[in-house]
């Protein structure tokens, strides 16, 4: 979930051009109690482990808001979603970790689950057209195969 979360924000801000102010605030994260300082960029990472996802999730929101700072306008309407989205799934996340659970603590995971959703979108807007990309050629791989079938039956007949 976490890693999912990081990899939509790194889209992101690659998409509103922030990545560089976003690997700013994140390289130079000191050594802390079991913070391990990170040595890669967010292009660099291919995937997180559980280990470097429990540290990220100590100050994601810290470095994505700071990282969204400034801007126009009409880019604080648009950057105030990928904050929600996080907090909520790092509340989620902070839930998930506890030892057992009983019906309180998963009902306290609802809200900041259906937040959460309700934020998500945001970061899939740049990404309309490989959505499009997938129908179309699931749409054309179908219409192949149809194409194939109907020359089977006529040759048959």
């Amino acid at each position: 979930m976490i890693g999912h979360s990081g990899m939509w924000i790194f889209h992101f801000m690659k998409m509103h051009k922030r990545l560089n102010k976003n690997n700013a605030i994140w390289l130079p994260v000191p050594a802390y109690q079991d913070i391990t300082p990170r040595d890669i960029s967010d292009e660099e990472l291919s995937q997180w482990n559980g280990k470097e996802m429990k540290e990220m999730s100590r100050y994601l929101l810290r470095v994505v808001t700071q990282s969204l700072q400034g801007g126009s306008p009409a880019q604080h309407r648009i950057f105030n979603n990928p904050i929600e989205c996080p907090r909520a799934l790092l509340e989620v996340y902070m839930y998930a970790r506890y030892n057992s659970h009983d019906d309180a603590t998963l009902s306290y995971m609802e809200d900041p689950l259906h937040c959460s959703h309700s934020f998500k979108d945001v970061f899939f807007l740049g990404q309309a057209g490989n959505k499009s990309k997938i129908k179309t050629n699931a749409l054309t791989i179908e219409l192949v195969k149809k194409q194939n079938v109907d020359k089977d039956t006529t040759a048959e007949t």
